[in-house]
């Protein structure tokens, strides 16, 4: 049995999708698999996925013990440097293209209330 035929044998096709989506090489997914267990281990690297490693183990640990998947995370694309706000603060996303978030805690309904200077400061982020 291929190693598709594995993945397919024991994953929902969306999460087949991401086992996919994660491999460097997808001629492998033809080659002889012996054990999805054994396989969904090796085939990439865990920690370097889209999902996360702890995602991926869960998976596993549901597979083996016949239990429910994990639900598979949303893959958010921002652009440049967006900024959300929100009740708890403050969100700006991909700050200058970079994947870096940074996180402001500004309530806004306590923002006219704050020093001249910081409400300055946040309204110039907002434009």
């Amino acid at each position: 049995m291929s190693i598709l035929e594995l993945l397919i044998e024991n994953l929902p096709q969306s999460y087949v999708d991401c086992v996919v989506n994660n491999l460097e090489d997808r001629s492998v997914l033809y080659e002889e698999g012996y054990s999805f267990s054994s396989e969904i281990m090796i085939l990439f690297d865990w920690h370097e996925s889209r999902e996360g490693y702890e995602f991926w183990q869960d998976v596993f640990d549901a597979v083996y013990n016949d239990e429910q998947l994990p639900l598979i995370p949303l893959d958010i694309v921002y652009k440049p440097s967006c900024v959300l706000v929100m009740k708890d603060g403050m969100y700006l996303m991909n700050v200058g293209d970079t994947g870096l978030n940074l996180r402001y805690e500004v309530l806004m309904k306590e923002l006219p209330k704050s020093a001249k200077k910081a409400q300055e400061q946040v309204y110039s982020w907002l434009n």
